[in-house]
């Protein structure tokens, strides 16, 4: 591979770099162009010559990139690299770096900068980018200009300790800044033939500089022997099920549903709620106003957490109203991760061998349906008919979408009023695996369409984004990768003029203040979609929509489906839920 180093410092540097993240498995690239990274896209060009695998995504925006990174990370635990030029391209990958580090997802940013002497000089496209996203990363690599005096296995060993952090012992985002000198371009500068030498004997190396083992973190067999026998002896309990990573398999975390035979709560983000329904003994929701009335007056004894934190705020309030539960929460997250601040026992590792050290203690033995005599039977026939029987609103959108979907479909969901009506819809009757992925890291709107994109750049399958408006207009300019997306996108854009979840919240009383935050736009999308290329329909009843959304499912190319309603209706559907009896 003599090819990839030349008589050029930056080059060489560049080579190595790519090079390193390549034999440690990181393959996907997200590049947007610049001037100051022109050596590593050089070193990118010439490396998936010898590397097919490597994949190289030009992305325009940087925002965009950030998130489409964002979504390919989510749906396969694998690090993605962003590649920038100096500036503002960098900060603009911020909101994602936040999210990513609130999501425990594997990103990278790789961002070319001016050298130290022009930074703090008010030179042209500067900016200080050391310590840059402070402790939304798990770690930083800056090492200054490339130089003959730093050698070739002091930047790649490093390079790969960088990479381990972004995995072990948790997942998170990591920042390695390379600040060039000119030339940017291949002109030939002497290096010294020994230095050479070091680095071509890197490049050829077959493996990583250095290979870290990760140890799945999990307790030792003194905490689960402890935790298995309060669950075993708990005489009653809740088991919540949070946010899980789309990328696992939730296999085991199904069969420890099954073992332990507690009643569960499902949260959306956790791709089961729709594996179970309303028979298997599962909590509907947390928001109708009764289920918190009837589960603060009869409390589990304990209730066992596993995952991420929910989607509903009301189940941390449910928890600040009964302090005495014993809450037990299983998460991988170095972050305190306990919004009610009541959890009694924390165990901070990976999910499923964790379960599946407590199962052991559990073999050969049938432990005992616990119930917490609640009876959603006759509240759940009247929501459903409600929902059946009325307008085009959310909680029909929703309804019909988990009816109708085909199984092990994949279903990226919008934050906001989108993902909140997913997580209130449990079936009666039906069961399905569908992999549920959202960005629920810090509940941004922006970045979704970027996301799906990246979410089908993983998994190399048909995508369903469920978005709102004024989600969709904060990332309209995300459309434009759809042009070289092979797999479709298919869009269900909901647009009820504005930021629908204020309206029912107790701020809709408010209509001048409303008026402002809800942010009317008064418009619709159809030629949005025509002048990207993109297939569209727009529906206005249930009915319609139902018919138009069985369609999609059978198009092999993007769509948009925009669906039409009002706020007061909207509104009026969620109000009437409410008034539904245990």
């Amino acid at each position: 591979m003599e090819k990839l180093l030349s008589q050029n410092i930056n080059r060489i540097w560049s080579s190595l770099i790519i090079d390193e993240f390549v034999k440690n498995g990181i393959t996907q690239f997200y590049l947007s162009p610049g001037m100051r990274n022109a050596p590593l896209i050089a070193a990118m060009i010439q490396l998936q010559k010898f590397h097919k695998e490597v994949e190289i995504i030009l992305c325009i925006d940087e925002r965009g990139a950030s998130y489409r990174a964002l979504g390919y990370t989510k749906a396969t635990g694998k690090p993605a690299v962003l590649v920038c030029t100096s500036g503002t391209a960098l900060a603009n990958y911020t909101p994602a770096v936040v999210e990513a580090k609130k999501s425990n997802l594997p990103l990278i940013v790789l961002s070319a900068d001016r050298p130290a002497e022009l930074t703090f000089c008010d030179d042209n496209q500067t900016i200080d980018q050391t310590k840059f996203f402070g402790d939304y990363i798990q770690g930083e690599m800056s090492l200054g200009a490339p130089t003959v005096d730093i050698s070739p296995l002091a930047m790649t060993s490093s390079l790969s300790n960088l990479i381990h952090k972004s995995l072990y012992p948790q997942k998170g985002p990591v920042h390695f800044n390379c600040a060039f000198r000119e030339p940017l371009e291949d002109t030939s500068i002497p290096v010294p033939a020994d230095y050479l030498k070091l680095a071509q004997i890197q490049i050829e190396r077959s493996g990583p500089s250095t290979r870290y083992v990760n140890l799945e973190t999990r307790p030792d067999k003194n905490a689960i022997a402890e935790i298995a026998e309060v669950l075993k002896k708990s005489k009653t309990g809740l088991l919540v099920v949070g946010s899980l990573a789309p990328h696992e398999s939730t296999a085991l975390v199904e069969e420890f549903v099954k073992l332990l035979n507690w009643p569960t709560y499902f949260d959306v983000s956790s791709s089961l709620k729709y594996v179970f329904n309303l028979s298997d003994d599962t909590i509907p929701t947390f928001d109708h106003p009764e289920v918190q009335a009837e589960l603060i007056k009869n409390p589990p004894e304990t209730v066992f957490h596993i995952g991420g934190r929910l989607t509903s705020k009301h189940y941390y309030t449910f928890l600040k109203k009964v302090p005495q539960i014993n809450l037990i929460t299983l998460n991988l997250n170095m972050e305190k991760e306990d919004p009610s601040h009541h959890t009694k026992i924390r165990l901070n590792a990976h999910i499923n061998s964790t379960l599946e050290s407590i199962m052991g203690y559990f073999e050969g033995v049938k432990l005992p349906k616990k119930s917490l005599a609640l009876n959603f039977e006759a509240s759940s026939k009247s929501k459903i008919k409600l929902i059946d029987d009325g307008p085009l609103s959310y909680p029909s959108v929703s309804k019909i979408i988990i009816d109708n979907i085909d199984d092990y479909s994949m279903l990226y969901i919008g934050n906001s009023t989108v993902v909140r009506t997913f997580d209130a819809y449990v079936s009666y009757t039906n069961r399905k695996h569908i992999v549920v992925a959202t960005n629920r890291g810090v509940s941004g709107i922006e970045g979704f369409i970027a996301s799906s994109c990246g979410f089908i750049d993983g998994t190399k399958k048909d995508v369903y984004l469920i978005i709102g408006d004024v989600a969709f207009i904060h990332d309209l300019n995300s459309l434009y990768f759809l042009k070289d997306l092979k797999t479709p996108l298919k869009i269900v854009l909901v647009n009820n003029d504005g930021g629908g979840i204020f309206t029912l919240l107790p701020i809709n009383r408010e209509k001048t203040v409303l008026d402002y935050i809800s942010s009317p736009h008064g418009q619709t999308f159809k030629k949005t979609a025509e002048s990207f290329g993109i297939d569209y329909v727009q529906v206005t009843t249930t009915s319609s929509f139902q018919e138009e959304f069985k369609k999609m499912q059978n198009k092999n190319h993007h769509t948009i489906m925009e669906v039409m309603f009002d706020h007061d209706t909207n509104k009026s559907v969620y109000d009437q839920l409410k008034t539904i009896k245990l």
